[in-house]
């Protein structure tokens, strides 16, 4: 039962590390977020126990994915309702990557998501300004022209005209591979 219990709570030990992965992936990941991250207000380093916290209270308010079964539930969920929605493939790297942050999800598993679904978006689109653009529109039709729609609006208008943009520092359509 206590093993159980841990298996629950705990990901499987793991020994893969950030330095084990390809920067040029980790950048694709970060750029596909970045939308994200203006719209949630927070980055998603694993760094301390207040992100930590603060991934999983975000979790259990926003998906009620309390544990690490739930979590991987919202998951699962997200690919078998529409595998080629850029909405539901952010949504699944957003939450494999806080996922990660909160400690319910190894690196690897994080991995493992963000790579599958990152080819799925490159599938149905092919741009990140098309990506971008398909996101904000969803968001809209979810929550309306609230704040969150705003910063999301102001970090793509940043991503397409900064010339130091995430954007422009890693192509879209890369080959995105497990190499671990």
């Amino acid at each position: 039962m206590e093993e159980q219990i841990k298996q629950e709570i705990c990901p499987p030990p793991d020994s893969l590390t950030i330095s084990d992965v390809d920067s040029k992936l980790i950048r694709w990941i970060e750029a596909e977020q970045a939308i994200v991250k203006a719209v949630n207000g927070w980055g998603c380093h694993k760094d301390d126990a207040l992100k930590q916290r603060k991934g999983r209270c975000y979790l259990l308010e926003k998906h009620e994915a309390g544990s690490r079964l739930q979590l991987i539930d919202q998951i699962m969920s997200l690919g078998s309702l529409s595998p080629n929605s850029v909405w539901d493939m952010s949504k699944a790297i957003e939450l494999a990557t806080i996922g990660y942050l909160a400690d319910y999800l190894t690196l690897r598993e994080a991995l493992n998501v963000s790579v599958t679904a990152g080819q799925r978006i490159q599938k149905c689109t092919s741009s990140w300004e098309k990506m971008g653009t398909a996101y904000l529109r969803y968001l809209k039709t979810f929550e309306g022209n609230s704040k969150r729609l705003r910063a999301g609006e102001a970090a793509f208008e940043q991503l397409r005209n900064s010339s130091d943009s995430l954007y422009k520092a890693v192509p879209f359509d890369m080959e995105l591979k497990k190499t671990w």
